[in-house]
């Protein structure tokens, strides 16, 4: 159970505690960068595959580490002279097979009589998942990509002392809900984007992975 739940603690964690209602991009503000079109590779043997699909402007993002992975949704726009990414996770971090290993595991835990639910359900917890957008700053350099999240408590403060104005919900004591239009959204980015203070000092770094066996 604590593997299980280390790793969806780790997708998890690319789903901010501020959250978007709307995007951050329209089909005409999204831009396309080439080189992003790889497989990279985080901590904790974490992998992140750009890809496309389609014709659409949209970038299509396969999140894994072992057996497991989530898909994504990726809208990258550059406002000012600064690159975001906006991230929609599609379904669960879970792979068909590790599912039906999981289902056949509380199958018989349930069949012998074994009551866990005082740890959670493996299925519950790994299908935790708010269908929201989430925004990262991004920094490319060379052979890397330097992903930013949100410093959410620095966020929260500008909005607790009003300084900011940007729609928004506390869902709970946690979650914050950006309920601006895509429009605020990216005149807020233009104003903040090159504040140091806006994104957190420490980024995911990825490296872009060459599989050489």
């Amino acid at each position: 159970m604590k593997k299980i739940f280390l790793i969806a603690v780790l997708f998890l964690l690319m789903q901010s505690c501020i959250t978007s209602l709307f995007p951050l991009y329209t089909d005409a503000s999204l831009v396309a960068k080439n080189e992003l079109i790889a497989t990279w590779k985080g901590k904790d043997s974490f992998y992140w595959k750009f890809y496309k699909v389609d014709d659409s402007k949209l970038y299509s993002l396969r999140c894994r580490t072992g057996r497991f992975t989530a898909e994504y949704s990726a809208g990258l726009v550059k406002i000012g002279d600064n690159y975001f990414m906006d991230l929609k996770m599609l379904g669960t971090p879970l792979s068909d097979d590790e599912k039906k290993r999981i289902e056949a595991d509380e199958a018989a835990k349930k069949k012998a009589g074994k009551d866990e639910t005082s740890d959670g359900s493996e299925l519950g917890l790994l299908a935790m998942n708010v269908a929201c957008h989430n925004f990262y700053k991004l920094g490319f350099k060379g052979e890397k990509i330097y992903v930013y999240p949100f410093n959410e408590d620095y966020l929260k403060e500008l909005f607790n002392q009003r300084k900011i104005r940007i729609k928004h919900e506390k869902v709970d004591e946690y979650t914050t809900l950006l309920t601006a239009s895509t429009k605020e959204l990216q005149d807020f980015f233009q104003k903040y984007g090159n504040d140091p203070k806006l994104f957190q000092d420490d980024p995911e770094i990825l490296t872009k992975y060459i599989n050489t066996k």
